[in-house]
C-alpha cells in the first residue's frame, strides 16, 4: 500500500506533461514550463522555460518595456529543434521546419505560462 501511494504523485506528474490525443493544426495551448503539447504526426511542442525576462512587472510604470525569451523544443523523438521566441515579437509567426509557431501571450511571474499557436508553416 505504501509503494502505491508513493507512485501516485509520479503518475499524475507524467500525465500532466503531455496531451493524450494530438491536437489538430492549427492548435493553441497555454503551457507552463516543462509542459508539452501533442501535435499530429507524433510531433511534440515542449515549453522549456522563459529566460532573460526584463519585462515591466504588472501595475508598475516603466520607462523601457523590456523583453523576454521563451525557449521551446518542437519535433519528433528523432528530430527535435530548439526555438526561441521573444516577447517583443509577440503575434509574429516563426517558422521551424514544417511548423509555424506564434507566441500569443506570456503571463507575468518567475515561471510564466505561455500561450502558443502552432500551424503548418507558410509557404
Amino acid at each position: 500500500m505504501m509503494k502505491l501511494a508513493a507512485l501516485l504523485p509520479l503518475s499524475f506528474a507524467l500525465c500532466a506533461c503531455a496531451s493524450v490525443a494530438p491536437a489538430p493544426l492549427p492548435a493553441e495551448a497555454t503551457l507552463t514550463p516543462g509542459q508539452r503539447m501533442a501535435l499530429p504526426d507524433r510531433v511534440r511542442l515542449e515549453y522549456v522555460g522563459t529566460y532573460d525576462d526584463s519585462r515591466c512587472p504588472p501595475n508598475v510604470q516603466c520607462i523601457h518595456a523590456g523583453d523576454a525569451r521563451v525557449l521551446l523544443r518542437i519535433g519528433t523523438e528523432g528530430d527535435v529543434r530548439n526555438l526561441a521566441l521573444f516577447a517583443s515579437k509577440q503575434g509574429q509567426p516563426r517558422g521551424v521546419g514544417p511548423w509555424g509557431v506564434t507566441w500569443r501571450q506570456l503571463a507575468p511571474g518567475a515561471a510564466p505560462a505561455a500561450t502558443l499557436r502552432v500551424e503548418p508553416a507558410a509557404d
